[in-house]
């Protein structure tokens, strides 16, 4: 705790510095962050007591800085816009392949996720996924790409270019609708992250109805803070990335992680 204590106010004089220097948002104006559906019900942020992995860990690590940070749920596409629009400061939690041209990233991911495809669970068995032909004649819901932030959905470009060759893929509007048309039996399967999935599940009271298949994954991937490029400077940014880092190693982030995935994450990427 001293070692993290001594860290922070280092990291506090970072911050102070890359304030003096001016440029877009520092320490001296609080940091608006939005989420989108990302993780699901994992970032609950009206819940005091659940609010969700990202915005504990995030709140940590900025009153470490002491950055003040402020942190709102919209639907993807409308949070995706507001930052596009440079009305907000950054999203909590996506991927490097979205929002690149108006972003930046900080160099330590926040997590690790992985994405599978799921099925109803009366098909267990009966569907799976050992290779890319078991998809052949079947339809796999995929959330298509947010215009202007991101190209192709997220999955392996081989997987993708697959479903699009085999004309089997079915585009939805978002995560929540490919699970609603799979338990509806209107889709085979449903490409969507692990933990989103998983959360979502139990959201839309699906539990028991569809499982996500584990022998195979499409895509792992690091999940990062993005923070908009017309508003925080990158001197913020480095500080952000060294706070995170250090952060991590530190019991409170642990203690953190075990809340939100008891049985390990999917990747087990505790880092």
């Amino acid at each position: 705790m001293a070692r993290w204590a001594g860290f922070r106010r280092l990291l506090c004089g970072i911050v102070a510095v890359a304030g003096t220097l001016g440029g877009p948002a520092s320490a001296a104006k609080r940091l608006q962050l939005v989420n989108d559906d990302f993780l699901g019900s994992f970032e609950g942020i009206a819940d005091d007591k659940a609010p969700g992995f990202g915005v504990e860990v995030l709140r940590q690590v900025f009153a470490g800085m002491g950055q003040d940070a402020s942190f709102e749920f919209f639907p993807a596409r409308r949070a995706w816009m507001m930052v596009v629009r440079g009305e907000r400061d950054g999203m909590l939690a996506t991927l490097r392949t979205e929002g690149q041209r108006f972003c930046s990233f900080p160099d330590e991911p926040l997590m690790r996720d992985r994405w599978v495809l799921f099925v109803r669970t009366a098909d267990i068995g009966k569907l799976k996924f050992s290779s890319l032909d078991d998809l052949i004649g079947h339809t796999v819901a995929v959330r298509r790409p947010i215009p202007g932030v991101s190209e192709q959905p997220t999955m392996s470009p081989e997987l993708w270019n697959f479903l699009r060759e085999h004309k089997n893929m079915v585009p939805t509007n978002d995560t929540d609708s490919s699970l609603r048309m799979l338990a509806a039996s209107r889709v085979d399967y449903a490409v969507t992250s692990l933990v989103y999935g998983m959360s979502e599940i139990t959201k839309l009271r699906l539990s028991g109805k569809i499982e996500p298949i584990l022998s195979r994954g499409v895509a792992e991937q690091n999940v990062y803070v993005c923070f908009t490029k017309a508003r925080v400077s990158p001197a913020l940014i480095g500080a952000f990335s060294i706070a995170l880092k250090q952060f991590k190693q530190t019991e409170k982030f642990h203690a953190i992680y075990r809340k939100y995935f008891p049985n390990g994450a999917p990747s087990d990427f505790p880092q």
